[in-house]
């Protein structure tokens, strides 16, 4: 292996298991450590880039020199790959080699470098993002006060207070925000005295920090701004005060959203237990905005009535529909609205596309919280229709649930003609499961048949002042990728020797790239 001849290393290693009976944990690791070598030193992108990935699916710290590397890589999107990989590692050398990615010559490298490293509280970050911040273009410096709350120590917040008076508004308005989301009561000064400021942005970010902050000592400010002249303003006033005890101006939310028809209005309803007579009727509005935000903000207090509107989130059809979220001039307030004709408008925009496959993930994950039934009513129609690109999500669903109910779709789906995606997911998760049955046969025979596929292919990663709950995110796969993926790592994590073997069959025997990516696994499996 290690000499280049990796086909006549595999029928040696075939050989030896047939003699012995049993797998060499020390030789499939140097099997994959060997694959995962002679990618690392491949000049083809495609390579580089599932040699990324399976060095960071390995988990393994021999393979760290590959994913340093990658950050050397001239191809931005593999820089980012190896980033968030090492990201995931706890010791000193995968936080060096974050740290040296502060010089890259990639701004979005710097930028995703900088957020793991105020996640990872690095010694010397408070000072590089000083630095970066002084480089930027105005136009980006409102990224940054959320690193700093982020990094939380006393000389980050000593910066946080300067970028409340910053010249900037955006720059003002982020640290408020930045402020509301990390609980930092302790410059609540601050926002006070901004909130009686003009500029309406701003007091709109201010009134919705001192309701996040729960500070009782502004409610008369509040109160003077729940009568601006701006709706933002106002609404933002009003969702403060209702969440520092004022529960009568929830009559005014309700009014805004019903007259005016406010997205922003309709969605605020749903933190506000009491609302759901006006979101129904808000849900027969011929406006499709209106009608699909009162749909989320039923979804939010857990109510069924939702069901039917947000099906039509999840299904696609030929109106193409995408969802972005819009936000408030202050930030503080936000709505979905709906894009038709989305791949023929936005197909030079994957990012956009991914986002709003991410929000229809997310609706499908909340309506788990819906009564059983209801859920396994959706999650049968999903399967009716195929919508394929919610299947790995939904099937993960329904293995979590674990309950009789799921059991018994997850095994109706498995049999199911002309539709082996679902098939192959839902034996899949009844495998995981260790329900008794053909699945893990039937997934070792998909996988023999898909030798010669090259679908090692991946969603678009996005911008991580884009993502929702969270910053973390790794690289996943699209949904046969990631069967194939997920069907491998079931294999080692129950021991199966035939799946490890169609696993080492499908380096042998497989397309040529993907083996790069499948030597990960194989080093996992030696573990």
């Amino acid at each position: 292996m290690q000499t280049g001849h990796a086909q006549r290393a595999l029928e040696i290693y075939k050989q030896n298991y047939t003699k012995t009976g049993h797998h060499d944990a020390d030789l499939i690791q140097q099997i994959g450590l060997s694959l995962l070598d002679q990618g690392f030193r491949s000049t083809d992108p495609e390579i580089q880039l599932l040699t990324i990935y399976g060095a960071g699916i390995a988990t393994n710290e021999k393979v760290l020199y590959i994913l340093e590397n990658g950050l050397n890589n001239p191809v931005p999107q593999i820089q980012l790959i190896a980033l968030n990989f090492l990201a995931q590692y706890h010791n000193d050398r995968a936080d060096e080699a974050l740290n040296k990615a502060m010089s890259s010559p990639f701004l979005v490298i710097r930028l995703e470098a900088a957020l793991h490293l105020a996640e990872k509280k690095y010694p010397t970050i408070v000072g590089q993002l000083e630095s970066l911040f002084a480089k930027l273009d105005e136009e980006l410096m409102p990224l940054l006060p959320q690193l700093f709350a982020l990094v939380g120590n006393p000389s980050a917040v000593k910066v946080l207070k300067k970028m409340l008076n910053h010249s900037n508004e955006q720059v003002r308005i982020e640290a408020i925000l930045s402020c509301a989301e990390h609980g930092r009561d302790d410059l609540l000064s601050h926002i006070r005295t901004l909130a009686t400021q003009h500029g309406p942005a701003q007091q709109e970010a201010c009134a919705y920090a001192l309701g996040a902050l729960k500070d009782e000592k502004s409610i008369p400010r509040l109160e003077a701004l729940s009568i601006s002249t701006n709706s933002s303003v106002r609404l933002a006033a009003l969702a403060a005060l209702y969440q520092l005890g004022k529960k009568e101006s929830q009559k005014r939310i309700e009014q805004m959203a019903t007259k005016s028809r406010d997205l922003f209005a309709i969605n605020a309803l749903a933190d506000i237990p009491g609302s759901e007579p006006i979101l129904y009727e808000l849900m027969q509005s011929k406006i499709q905005a209106v009608k699909f935000n009162a749909a989320l903000a039923l979804l939010e207090q857990k109510d069924p009535h939702c069901v039917k509107t947000l099906l039509d989130v999840l299904i696609k059809d030929s109106r193409d529909l995408t969802f972005v979220k819009s936000f408030s001039p202050g930030q503080g307030l936000y709505a979905w609205k709906i894009i038709p004709s989305s791949r023929q408008n936005h197909n030079d925009n994957p990012v956009l596309l991914e986002v709003s496959l991410k929000m229809r993930e997310t609706v499908l994950q909340k309506m788990l919280d819906l009564p059983e039934q209801d859920f396994l009513n959706i999650a049968h129609t999903l399967f009716e229709v195929q919508q394929n690109d919610l299947i790995p999500i939904l099937v993960e669903l329904l293995e979590n649930l674990q309950t009789p109910a799921a059991i018994k779709l997850l095994k109706l789906h498995q049999q199911k003609a002309g539709a082996p995606l679902i098939r192959n997911y839902c034996n899949l998760a009844l495998y995981r499961l260790k329900e008794k049955g053909p699945y893990g046969n039937n997934l070792r025979e998909w996988i023999a048949k898909t030798h010669d596929i090259d679908f090692i292919k991946f969603r678009t990663l996005i911008p991580w002042e884009m993502r929702e709950g969270g910053s973390q995110h790794q690289l996943t796969p699209e949904e046969t990728s990631r069967l194939l993926i997920e069907s491998f790592d079931a294999f080692l994590k129950t021991q199966d020797d035939e799946g490890i073997e169609v696993l080492l069959e499908a380096i042998h025997k497989g397309n040529p790239k993907n083996k790069y990516a499948l030597a990960g696994l194989l080093m996992r499996a030696s573990q």
